[in-house]
């Protein structure tokens, strides 16, 4: 009798302790945006821009948007922070590419006009999940890479 109790219980055990593994947190737009924003140091102020601004830049015209967040310095760094939930999974694609190409797009813009910045670039973290891609240029991608994990 005492050894089926134990059994149970260490079933039990298991079940509780492997349960915990692998269970993420559900993404949302604010959240993510906001965690990027306060967890990450920065070196310059990012400024909330909307979509409608930031869907030209992006080159997100195309693509079914039920909510966004993003976030542009001045211009003097590389730095910002996208975060889009799309429509469906073949959207978060799209918008994933979209984010791919303004990263190589500013490759490019920041060669010359402040090439520290590359660094920056270069270490883009870029994240698609489910119905969400989120882009997140920093000085800290091991932070921003760690936060995302959360929701992966």
């Amino acid at each position: 009798m005492r050894k089926r109790a134990i059994a149970a219980i260490l079933a039990v055990a298991a079940v509780v302790v492997f349960s915990g593994c692998g269970s993420k947190k559900e993404m949302s737009v604010d959240e993510v945006s906001g965690r990027l924003l306060k967890e990450i140091t920065y070196q310059d102020e990012l400024s909330n821009m909307g979509l409608d601004t930031a869907a030209m830049f992006l080159n997100l015209s195309d693509i079914d948007i039920k909510n966004a967040a993003i976030y542009e310095t001045s211009g003097w760094t590389a730095e910002e922070i996208v975060v889009i939930e799309c429509g469906s999974k073949e959207d978060a694609d799209k918008a994933k590419a979209a984010l791919e190409a303004r990263v190589a797009e500013q490759k490019v813009n920041y060669e010359d006009y402040v090439p520290e910045e590359l660094e920056k670039l270069q270490a883009a973290v870029i994240v698609e999940s489910g119905n969400f891609a989120v882009l997140s240029v920093s000085d800290e991608p091991d932070q921003a890479k760690a936060i995302l994990a959360e929701y992966q």
